[in-house]
């Protein structure tokens, strides 16, 4: 029997993709919830999360989803919003800045550590994974920033972190350097299929496990639309949302996994 981690890394976006996510997750059909504390909706959305981990116990893995980058997120950290106001970096500028080690590491650290103090104080609970938006983990300079801020906060169990890269000698160098800092990593997965075409996932999903390592991390964006989706995504990605859940929550899913002898970690 293989295990898989199914999981979603984008709860917080909005109020249709999280209640999305809980049906899921309360019916076994994901096994991991990242939670984005930088969102506008955190506040208001992290009590029912709450709820779901007390519901399905250690069945489902829920962590956070650290964000240093992107669209409707904002900083978390004093610091960062004393510096830099409101608004995240873009992708590319991170990237670029570490390009040229010019990464403000102590800006970083500090809004790491913040929206890892906000998870555990609001949930309770600290997270079982660590994640990072726009895979900037594939950064080196950024994942000793992310794997320095995850062993400052001491939590009783380290979390596992998600893998941004599938396979190679950086995946080693990365696993090495989370070792080092007493971290796990989760290796990844091929995302689900983006198709909008509900009849072609059920048939993409019936051989997309096959080779993945045990364990392996297998992103998904199951979501259902609502006024705050059509207004900030394209009208394509919520309708591969929309087909996501529909397929994840579909008993041919489950019989789908259980043909495949696949089980959701």
């Amino acid at each position: 029997m293989k295990r898989i981690t199914l999981g979603a890394l984008d709860y917080g976006l909005a109020f249709g993709v999280d209640r999305a996510l809980r049906e899921l997750a309360e019916a076994g059909r994901l096994s991991a919830v990242g939670a984005l504390v930088t969102t506008e909706l955190w506040p208001r959305e992290f009590r029912p999360l709450q709820e779901t981990a007390e519901k399905v116990g250690k069945n489902v893995l829920f962590g956070i989803t650290l964000a240093f980058s992107g669209d409707r997120v904002s900083p978390v950290s004093t610091r960062m919003q004393e510096i830099y106001g409101d608004r995240m970096f873009t992708r590319q500028g991170l990237e670029r800045r570490a390009f040229f080690r010019l990464l403000p590491d102590e800006v970083l650290f500090d809004e790491a550590l913040a929206q890892l103090a906000r998870y555990s104080v609001l949930m309770q609970r600290q997270p079982d994974f660590v994640a990072v938006r726009e895979n900037l983990l594939t950064r080196t300079s950024l994942a000793k920033i992310v794997f320095k801020a995850v062993e400052r906060a001491d939590f009783a169990q380290p979390p596992l972190v998600i893998s941004p890269l599938r396979s190679g000698l950086k995946t080693l160098r990365l696993a090495r350097l989370a070792k080092a800092h007493g971290l796990k990593m989760l290796p990844k997965g091929e995302p689900l299929p983006p198709t909008a075409d509900v009849e072609e996932l059920h048939k993409l999903l019936y051989n997309h496990f096959d080779g993945m390592s045990d364990r392996s991390f297998v992103a998904s964006i199951p979501g259902r639309s609502d006024d705050r989706l059509m207004r900030e995504e394209p009208r394509k990605k919520i309708a591969v949302r929309e087909c996501q859940y529909e397929v994840l929550s579909s008993n041919r899913f489950f019989h789908t996994l259980d043909r495949k002898n696949v089980f959701l970690n």
